[in-house]
């Protein structure tokens, strides 16, 4: 089935002034606590952006193993690089995704008390595609500049004070990922997914695809259903950070990703706060020990 999930003007919501801003809030406010997703309409990730971002990361996946395997995140203690298939295991309830990723945080300078935690590694990047480092840079930035837009709509719904969130997210542990999803083996058991069940562990995330379906959500009566966006829509979905901070008033809902015989592409960008926040003042939770707990359970090397 598919579902049919809220949609909100960026450019609309963006402006207070607008006449319209209101009704577009009341979207925005019905479609964080009810599906914990959402598409957004007219962003700056326009036509042009999202087929360059599409076409620099499928020029890395296309290259053969061993180009790739030179910046494999299994030889650093980080989260950086080309993860193998079965390099992640997102649910122990079933195998490692048979997805390959590429993993980049973030590129501009951090305090000095952050510098040497792995939220904040250096990038590695494919030396035969001198074109990629740009590109997938600016793409971050962009991104970045969205998620700031779309945490200053949170405050809106959730009544707090303006800028709220930027202090919060001055040195954020940011993820920008590619997931490349080949074709599904007939082989593979009802245990195998591209992505298994999940919800995301950070605090928002902007999702965009290459327009293939494979992404299911589980819907308010706890269901899977699909969402596919259209050429220029992005999905944003929220994640454990966020809903621990608005004392579940945001939902982080369940999704995954089961394959099918088609090759498929998807951007995650997980915009995180930086390491020292206080996502949850009443238990104590740290974001970045939070992250941590996580990582070292999701990813194959940091299991060793």
């Amino acid at each position: 089935m598919q579902l049919t999930i809220p949609k909100v003007d960026y450019k609309i919501i963006s402006n207070q002034l607008d006449a319209s801003f209101n009704d577009e809030l009341e979207k925005f406010n019905y479609a964080i606590s009810h599906y914990g997703f959402l598409l957004l309409q007219n962003t700056p990730i326009d036509k042009k952006v999202k087929n360059n971002i599409l076409k620099t990361y499928k020029a890395f996946f296309d290259l053969p193993f061993e180009e790739k395997n030179k910046v494999n995140m299994d030889l650093t203690s980080s989260n950086r690089g080309w993860g193998a298939p079965k390099g992640e295991q997102v649910n122990p309830d079933y195998n490692p995704d048979y997805k390959e990723i590429f993993d980049t945080g973030p590129h501009q300078k951090v305090k000095d008390e952050f510098r040497d935690l792995t939220y904040y590694s250096k990038n590695l990047w494919p030396e035969q595609l001198p074109f990629f480092e740009k590109n997938v840079n600016n793409y971050y930035d962009l991104c970045t500049q969205i998620g700031m837009h779309v945490l200053s709509f949170i405050e809106h719904s959730l009544d707090l004070s303006e800028n709220f969130f930027r202090d919060k997210f001055e040195n954020p542990m940011s993820l920008l990922r590619c997931n490349y999803y080949p074709p599904r083996k007939s082989s593979l058991s009802n245990k195998d997914y591209g992505i298994a069940p999940h919800t995301d562990y950070g605090c928002l995330t902007i999702l965009l695809t290459d327009n293939n379906p494979g992404l299911e959500i589980k819907n308010p009566s706890d269901e899977w259903e699909s969402v596919s966006p259209k050429e220029e829509e992005v999905i944003i979905n929220f994640g454990d950070m966020l809903e621990f901070w608005s004392n579940k008033k945001i939902k982080a809902t369940s999704h995954r990703v089961f394959g099918n015989s088609d090759e498929r592409f998807s951007i995650p960008f997980f915009f995180n706060p930086q390491y020292d926040t206080i996502i949850s003042k009443k238990d104590n939770i740290i974001a970045g020990e939070y992250l941590s707990k996580k990582y070292d359970t999701t990813y194959s090397h940091k299991k060793r």
